[in-house]
């Protein structure tokens, strides 16, 4: 950060979230960017934690989401999924093929909300992208 600049703290949630920290780090600055991200929506699948949203906006920063349905990896496979159901594996994860069960079905659905371990209070995760990092 320089002395003519201060931060942009920008909030974000899902594609819309990730798109507008996309289009700020394009004019901001570099180092003046400060996004805050949901993880609301984290949970845990085979034994795995995953932040649906921190993925999208480290996608779309990275250059390597995909512009089709605007979350996941660019020319994403699937392929451990598929051997995961060959063997017989829970395969709801696989987002966008239209076998989500409901959310009351869904593993761990009904437990309370497990607190965020940085703070008791916030549920958010906080990073800075430079601009030069985000093409």
């Amino acid at each position: 950060m320089t002395a003519d600049h201060g931060f942009v703290l920008a909030l974000s949630g899902g594609i819309g979230g990730a798109k507008l920290a996309l289009g700020l780090s394009r004019v901001l600055p570099p180092g003046t960017l400060m996004v805050v991200a949901n993880t609301g929506d984290d949970f845990e699948h085979l034994g795995l934690q995953i932040s649906p949203d921190l993925d999208t906006l480290l996608y779309t920063l990275g250059g390597i989401d995909n512009p089709e349905t605007g979350w996941g990896r660019r020319d994403e496979t699937w392929t451990f999924m598929g051997a995961l159901e060959a063997l017989g594996g829970e395969t709801w994860f696989k987002l966008g093929d239209g076998t989500l069960p409901p959310m009351s079905s869904a593993p761990g659905a009904g437990e309370p909300a497990k607190a965020c371990r940085r703070s008791p209070t916030i549920s958010a995760t906080v990073f800075g992208f430079p601009r030069d990092c985000c093409r």
